[in-house]
């Protein structure tokens, strides 16, 4: 699985501030279209909770800007 993650990384240090804006806008509006698709609430597993929290802890206050599937009190 984390050599997934290599190639992305690998991207993501490439690019610019603007680009990972743009990047972070097209993927926000790629999940609100994806979950309008699916009915009633997302579930999340405990491994995958525990994935968004610790990727999202890294990001500081910025996460309230991201959260979809929760909210920022919840978080």
């Amino acid at each position: 699985m984390s050599t997934i993650f290599h190639p992305l990384l690998a991207l993501i240090a490439s690019v610019t501030d603007r680009e990972l804006a743009r990047y972070v806008e097209f993927l926000k509006e790629e999940n609100k279209i994806l979950r309008s698709r699916v009915p009633g609430q997302v579930h999340t597993k405990p491994h995958e909770r525990e994935r968004l929290l610790t990727l999202g802890k890294q990001l500081g206050r910025a996460i309230d800007s991201l959260l979809t599937i929760v909210s920022p009190s919840t978080f």
